[in-house]
């Protein structure tokens, strides 16, 4: 509740201090009003207020207009016409002999002596003196027991006379006979030989050596060339040659013609307008008049005893 009155008390001394701005700031002082019944009612005063207000204007702009004309022009179409032309045809050539001076570079041998130094050959015998090895057998004999089996004649003396009691009987001991036989004992020797070795030898020698020299000579001669010379002949032929041939057409091409036409457009304007706002007033007989610590009338307003937000109220508390 208190929140809500401090809210109607702000906009009521808003109001009250705009319309006094006002008043004071472009109009005269307002004429006395009529003493009316009541001495405390309330008064009305005429206040001039700024507004904004629509206004309607007719504005002139340009549009562009798409319209399709009909306009002619040039072409050309292409087409094959055949044509007779001349040419040179080359058909043969021709040898035809010339004799020409030609100068020749020729080559030439000279012979000539010189004086070179050669390697030669020789053979010489050299002694030298070489360790050779050789293997020596130096075995001995030694006699050995061999068995020998039986002989042929006893073999064949067996076969034939066999009796029962060498069949049971055991086999006889086998008869060895000694034989020499030799034991190798193989052992390297070393020993120094003398021998006689060749060398070949290579030592310079000068000698006079005949050569040939090459060397290069121009010398002129006659010369029998054949040059070849072409014939020709004149030929018509018959070819198709494309042309452009020029026509006239018609086609359709759009323009922007441009056109003005009026629009209502609108706009806000400032304008003063004068209102009437109602203004408290107390009479000097009663008794909201008295000072603003005993008066009922001011003491119900928490508004008027704050001085209006800083401005001075024109009443009762004057």
């Amino acid at each position: 509740m208190i929140r809500q009155q401090i809210r109607v008390a702000v906009l009521a001394g808003s109001l009250v201090a705009a319309t006094a701005l006002a008043a004071r700031a472009d109009d005269a002082p307002p004429a006395p009003a009529a003493p009316a019944a009541n001495p405390c009612a309330p008064q009305f005063r005429t206040v001039c207020v700024n507004e904004w207000v629509p206004e309607t204007y007719q504005a002139i702009r340009t549009v562009y207009e798409r319209v399709c004309r009909e306009e002619k022009y040039t072409a050309y179409r292409c087409e094959t016409v055949p044509e007779t032309r001349t040419r040179t045809v080359i058909c043969g050539y021709r040898q035809v002999p010339e004799v020409k001076d030609v100068v020749r570079r020729v080559c030439v041998r000279v012979p000539c002596v010189e004086e070179r130094t050669v390697m030669k050959t020789r053979w010489t015998c050299v002694p030298e003196t070489r360790v050779v090895r050789k293997c020596v057998d130096k075995g001995h004999y030694e006699c050995k027991e061999v068995p020998c089996g039986p002989s042929f004649l006893e073999r064949l003396h067996k076969l034939c006379h066999r009796d029962c009691c060498e069949q049971e009987c055991c086999e006889p001991c086998p008869r060895t006979k000694t034989v020499k036989v030799w034991v190798p004992c193989p052992v390297w020797e070393e020993r120094t030989v003398c021998c006689t070795k060749r060398v070949c030898e290579h030592y310079p020698v000068k000698c006079q050596v005949n050569v040939c020299k090459v060397t290069y000579k121009e010398e002129k001669s006659q010369v029998t060339v054949c040059r070849c010379i072409p014939e020709t002949k004149t030929e018509t032929y018959t070819c198709c040659v494309q042309k452009r041939i020029p026509y006239e057409a018609t086609r359709t091409v759009v323009h922007c013609v441009p056109r003005e036409e009026k629009v209502p457009c609108t706009r806000m304007v400032c304008r003063t307008v004068q209102k009437q706002v109602s203004v408290e007033t107390c009479c000097a007989e009663t008794s909201c008049c008295k000072p603003c610590a005993e008066t009922s009338c001011c003491k119900s307003s928490w508004f008027h005893r704050c001085g209006g937000l800083g401005f001075r109220h024109h009443g009762c508390c004057d």
